[in-house]
């Protein structure tokens, strides 16, 4: 876990140093996690179960603008959520501007679950999609959907290619930049 925050931490850094105009900053707020699994049978098929818990979150992250409206955004996020799997997220967006205060963001996202079990894969692939509005030229506000692409469930614990364990989830928090 430490060797992955520091390796994440020079990457950030190195990429940095390639850019004139980049900014730093942290970020937190409230987390909506939707873990859907269907590995249970109920009458002649299987049973989706849909888990819904809340969290907050807190990360770090650096914005690199290519143009006047284009950005690149890697970031590192901590997620706590109560009663599931912690999770340590890595995406790298893509910003696009709109009018002089509105952002659109979309890109990959890595995560890794930290407390998992025997039957979860530690780590997962997803997207995520989202809106920016800001308040300041420091401060804005975060609305972000991220979609798990990748099946989270183990190979040997899901003998059917039907099992599925997918972990969802909806953010809305603050931002703040430095100088």
């Amino acid at each position: 876990m430490k060797k992955l925050l520091l390796t994440s931490l020079i990457l950030v850094l190195a990429i940095s140093s390639l850019s004139a105009q980049t900014e730093f900053g942290v970020k937190s707020g409230y987390f909506k996690s939707f873990r859907e699994t269907n590995t249970t049978f109920e009458g002649d098929g299987l049973k989706n179960n849909k888990n819904y818990n809340d969290g907050l979150y807190i990360g770090a992250f650096v914005e690199f603008s290519i143009s006047e409206r284009f950005y690149i955004q890697p970031e590192v996020t901590y997620v706590n959520i109560k009663n599931d799997f912690d999770q340590l997220q890595i995406p790298v967006l893509a910003k696009y501007r709109i009018g002089k205060k509105f952002k659109v963001l979309a890109g990959p996202n890595l995560g890794f679950l930290l407390n998992t079990n025997e039957n979860f894969h530690s780590y997962y692939l997803g997207v995520s999609l989202g809106v920016s509005y800001d308040i300041t030229n420091r401060l804005s506000i975060e609305a972000r959907y991220n979609l798990a692409l990748s099946n989270s469930l183990k190979d040997d614990f899901s003998s059917s290619s039907d099992l599925f364990a997918e972990f969802n989830g909806f953010q809305f928090g603050l931002v703040y930049r430095f100088d």
